[in-house]
């Protein structure tokens, strides 16, 4: 998609504008050659500011990388490469936002900053908008282009803060899951199963050693059960029930406690860890 580059005067930009203006009327008025040659010569520098500007931000290239866990309704530090595809370096490049202003002084064929961005809801984003922007050289315009940079991302839902007084586990023992959790307790083992993202204390060394692959111990443990969480658990309406929900899972995970999720026709097993975690967030985040 072609961009289209826009302009803003800034103050400095405003002052000069105007100091243009009255060198002009007042040559106009006189006749006098010098003033002419004056204004001449400073609009051609507007002119020629322009033109630098309007190079300064071509050839550049965006790409956002996500941090591990992205929420809704609140603001995300994302890495942002830039890279330069023109024969000379880009000076001065900004990406503002509402939070704040991030800019790169230089860039030659490769930079990276960070920049902080909002999602107001939660399902998956093809791309998200960013303003690109230049003062450069001199500051008397602020020239600039928005982009859509593709991202592919799962946002996951707001989380609410929500309370779980009761809950059932007996679709657990309906899909035949066991109810022992992986936390910590007795340390008599019933089985190992391969590395998803559990606790390091839960890697059975050995075994892991001798199959090259990371293996960890299922233990028994009398503390905690597995929970299966279910819309009907929580009040409010669509939305903020799957935010409580998600709330719920980011913090019984945290507490050790194995996890499930009934909703809808989907339903998943209850385990631990951060990958299983995410699983669960990304089905709450899609479900319509």
């Amino acid at each position: 998609m072609k961009k289209k580059y826009r302009v803003k005067v800034n103050r400095i930009g405003i002052v000069f504008i105007g100091i243009t203006v009255f060198f002009g009327v007042a040559a106009v008025n006189t006749s006098n050659n010098l003033l002419y040659l004056i204004v001449s010569s400073m609009l051609s520098f507007m002119l020629t500011s322009g033109l630098l500007s309007l190079y300064n931000l071509r050839g550049l290239t965006l790409k956002l990388i996500p941090p591990a866990e992205v929420y809704a309704g609140r603001y995300e530090t994302f890495r942002l490469i830039v890279e330069n595809g023109k024969i000379f370096p880009s000076f001065l490049i900004s990406f503002p936002s509402k939070l704040k202003r991030e800019t790169l002084p230089v860039i030659f064929k490769r930079a990276e900053t960070t920049v902080d961005l909002y999602f107001e809801s939660r399902g998956f984003y093809e791309s998200v908008r960013l303003t690109v922007a230049t003062t450069f050289p001199v500051g008397l315009f602020e020239r600039y282009y928005v982009e859509d940079v593709p991202l592919n991302l799962v946002v996951f839902p707001a989380l609410s803060p929500a309370e779980l007084k009761v809950y059932d586990h007996r679709d657990t023992k309906r899909s035949g899951e066991s109810l022992f959790s992986l936390t910590k307790g007795y340390d008599e083992v019933h089985s190992i199963r391969e590395y998803k993202g559990e606790p390091v204390k839960l890697i059975h060394w050995k075994a892991s050693a001798k199959t090259g692959s990371l293996y960890v111990k299922d233990t028994y443990s009398q503390e905690k059960s597995p929970v299966v969480l279910s819309l009907e658990l929580v009040d409010g309406n669509t939305e903020e029930k799957i935010s409580k929900l998600s709330y719920l899972v980011v913090k019984l995970i945290r507490e050790g406690y194995p996890v499930g999720l009934k909703i809808g026709e989907n339903f998943i097993k209850p385990a631990t860890g951060e990958i299983h975690k995410r699983k669960l967030l990304t089905t709450l985040a899609l479900f319509k």
